[in-house]
């Protein structure tokens, strides 16, 4: 195949559109300091699409007003919806805007200047890759990593990360392939996302990205870990903490769900660890809330096994 040396001269002094979805759920401040630091970014060709999971907010639209002229949509979805359904939304009206490129971008993050400066330009030279995403590091301790990439094991259904909790100086221009790039804050293709499709909106909350970079794989794709893109993460900032009620529940429900569709010679064990997680919680923990942390497991299982998806039992929400 011939091509023409003005393509690429054209296709090198562009730059494509990003569109920046940012699912939002209660922590307005979080996301004002989200947008803040997106207006101090080098990379001008993004818009930025507000995914509200839930009804209308005045309050929101008050404070989203004008703080940013890149905001150029939000849309409530009346309810929570979970986080592959929300993001889904926004993706649809991306790929309608004309967007070539979609971040996914939690709204408890803030971003370094180059951040997606750096992720565009791998992007670009990279044809093999589809998702990317930057190097997250901890809020509250900038230093730690949160996010560096991770593999995924066939044989138990785990994810092993690669690099989380130890302390990076933040300097390299390394690319790290991995099995997956958390939704946290993940680029996409235009291309790729017409190969594999949608989130999978079975998973209400985790695992969906897990899912979305095994696809990726799947069809050939690359997903990389751009180690000179940096951001920081507020970590479960939006889901009550690392062991609230919805984050066992959801995170054990998507966990079997994953299985069954990866790993079904995996499943059995994966449900004895669940009863040895309950058993320790009813009987080892000194936890106050045990009994509700353990119905939580056990309610996951119960709908696992009956098909249920969604956001779960109400009183998830009740966190304690």
């Amino acid at each position: 195949m011939v091509i023409d040396n003005k393509d690429i001269v054209t296709r090198t002094q562009t730059y494509p559109k990003v569109t920046i979805i940012i699912l939002h759920l209660k922590d307005i401040q979080c996301l004002v300091d989200c947008i803040n630091s997106l207006n101090k970014i080098t990379y001008n060709e993004f818009d930025i699409l507000v995914v509200n999971n839930g009804p209308e907010n005045s309050d929101l639209s008050n404070a989203l007003s004008s703080i940013s002229q890149h905001i150029i949509k939000i849309i409530n979805t009346a309810d929570n919806i979970g986080f592959a359904r929300g993001n889904n939304i926004g993706i649809r009206q991306a790929l309608k805007d004309g967007a070539e490129y979609i971040l996914l971008l939690n709204d408890d993050t803030e971003v370094a200047p180059d951040f997606l400066t750096n992720l565009i330009e791998v992007s670009e030279k990279q044809q093999d890759a589809g998702m990317l995403g930057p190097k997250i590091y901890n809020f509250n301790e900038p230093d730690k990593v949160w996010f560096a990439g991770a593999r995924f094991d066939q044989e138990t259904c785990k994810v092993i990360t690669t690099g989380s909790e130890q302390t990076y100086k933040r300097e390299g221009n390394n690319l790290v392939e991995s099995d997956y790039v958390t939704g946290c804050a993940l680029l996409i293709k235009k291309e790729a996302l017409e190969k594999i499709g949608l989130l999978d909106e079975r998973f209400f909350l985790y695992w969906e990205d897990v899912d979305w970079g095994l696809r990726c794989r799947k069809a050939g794709i690359k997903n990389l870990i751009v180690t000179h893109s940096h951001i920081w993460h507020k970590a479960s900032a939006s889901s009550g903490g690392i062991d609230s009620l919805i984050r066992i529940y959801h995170k054990t429900l998507g966990h079997l769900l994953l299985a069954r569709i990866y790993t079904p010679h995996a499943l059995c064990k994966l449900q004895r660890n669940i009863f040895r997680d309950i058993a320790w919680v009813l009987f080892k923990s000194s936890d106050p809330h045990r009994i509700k942390k353990a119905r939580a497991f056990f309610v996951a299982m119960i709908d696992y096994h009956t098909g249920k998806t969604g956001k779960g039992p109400d009183w998830l929400m009740t966190n304690t």
